[in-house]
């Protein structure tokens, strides 16, 4: 589906994204849920937030507006993503609405519709709500119909710890006595970070651990993000350092040696231990971008892996359509089993039990993976062409690589790939090299970047 845009807003597969003031406002939060009120959700409506300066601002706008629509609202307050992917289908709500910003720096935020599976919508669901907010066809109700929000039962969120307890094997966690550096980036993983610990048996070191709207670092899980805390690895004799952003729909590693990893590596590192319990054949789903390291660990357990448009929508859509066991992206995202949307908890889970069953720690469970050089970069443009550059690209490599316009372009050699893809939020091009060989990753890029500038003179 193609993104509606502006400079500072946009509304996409993952709902109604921007930056507050300029962009989002709370007037466009009112309009974006009462068009969600208006597709009539058969059922209340949950509201989560990732605790940012303009979250409760939002919250405020939204709740107010569903309750205007004569919405029953469960106001959850603060909620992982994956909390909210569980709740939904557990409470038997209609839907629900998250409001965070999730890997996006403190000026952003967002409103994401979850559906009554408590998954993302699909492309026709979306498009209709689109057409009611752009239409304004909202359905408001009297005085008489207006029914207050009322709290989420604590007795829920109990409910997602046996979820999560269900699908993990907290026994053998809990018996390794592992010690783990958590950074929560004073998110809302922060709120729960102790009844975490508790449920699986592990000493934790919690960072960042404040529940408030102070963002103390980049809120995207990278190199760069994950190296404060490489340095107190060692001396705490700590088996992994998780580094999350802020609703904990990603999630970075750094390895009992210190080692800071790329995003890329979270979902390889989780595919290679979960696929030891599924047949061959099995179906992985993963991004048209996603690290050539993941082709080798998906082809090496005999299984069959499927690409998708880049976005969590996409990927969990083709995860449900294919019956996949496991799904995720190079931004260090990953879901298995009956969770609807990435869940930081769970994905910390499976790799600490990974840790534990396999008695390995995970600079060896590393040494296993094929390691491929990556060349990230984001190219600002102006050009009201780019669509066009990039067609123009793709002829300039010529026909000889073989070539993937699924979501932007993507080359594809023996040794490695480049993929290029306009961003969804922002005047970027994003560029991705990967290669065996760090010279060729690196000159790829650099004559991808020169093209491109070429074209856009």
């Amino acid at each position: 589906m193609q993104d509606i845009r502006t400079r500072q807003l946009s509304l996409g597969g993952a709902g109604m994204r921007g930056v507050v003031g300029p962009g989002l406002t709370p007037a466009a939060a009112c309009d974006f849920a009462a068009a969600f009120a208006t597709l009539d959700p058969q059922g209340p409506v949950l509201v989560g937030v990732d605790p940012r300066v303009s979250s409760e601002m939002l919250r405020c706008a939204v709740v107010s507006s569903l309750t205007g629509s004569g919405c029953e609202v469960i106001d959850g307050g603060v909620l992982t993503a994956g909390m909210m992917h569980f709740l939904i289908p557990h409470l038997k709500a209609g839907g629900g609405i998250l409001i965070t910003g999730g890997h996006q720096s403190a000026g952003w935020n967002a409103l994401i519709p979850l559906g009554a599976d408590g998954s993302y919508f699909e492309p026709l669901r979306q498009r209709e709500l689109f057409d009611v907010y752009h239409e304004r066809r909202f359905r408001y109700v009297p005085a008489s119909a207006i029914k207050p929000a009322t709290p989420l039962a604590p007795a829920a969120v109990d409910a997602y710890w046996e979820f999560l307890a269900a699908n993990l094997n907290v026994e053998a966690i809990a018996a390794a006595d592992l010690r783990v550096v958590c950074d929560f980036c004073n998110g809302s993983g922060a709120a729960y970070a102790t009844r975490f610990a508790e449920l699986l048996g592990i000493r934790l070191v919690a960072v960042n651990d404040s529940v408030s709207g102070v963002i103390p670092r980049d809120p995207e899980p990278r190199p760069r993000s994950e190296s404060p805390i490489r340095s107190i690895i060692a001396p705490l004799g700590a088996a992994a350092g998780l580094v999350f952003n802020r609703d904990l729909s990603r999630m970075g590693v750094v390895t009992d040696t210190g080692e800071p990893l790329s995003e890329e590596l979270t979902f390889p590192l989780a595919a290679d231990y979960l696929l030891e319990r599924y047949p061959k054949g099995s179906r992985v789903v993963t991004n048209i971008c996603s690290t050539r390291a993941l082709d080798d660990v998906v082809a090496r357990h005999g299984c069959i892996l499927e690409k998708s448009k880049v976005g969590q929508a996409n990927v969990i859509d083709l995860v449900r359509a294919l019956g996949a066991v496991v799904g995720g992206e190079g931004s260090g995202s990953f879901t298995f089993g009956p969770q609807r949307g990435f869940d930081g908890f769970l994905m910390a889970g499976l790799l600490l039990e990974a840790i534990a069953v396999r008695k390995k720690p995970l600079s060896g469970q590393l040494q296993e993976l094929p390691r491929y050089h990556i060349v990230k970069q984001t190219i600002p443009y102006n050009s009201p062409h780019a669509y066009q550059q990039l067609r123009q690209l793709r002829l300039e490599f010529g026909e000889e690589v073989e070539c993937s316009d699924l979501d932007g372009l993507r080359f594809d050699w023996p040794d490695g790939f480049l993929s290029l893809r306009l961003s969804t939020t922002d005047a970027l091009l994003r560029l991705i090299s990967e290669s065996k060989n760090p010279e060729l990753a690196a000159e790829r890029a650099w004559r991808a970047r020169l093209i491109w500038e070429r074209l856009g003179i």
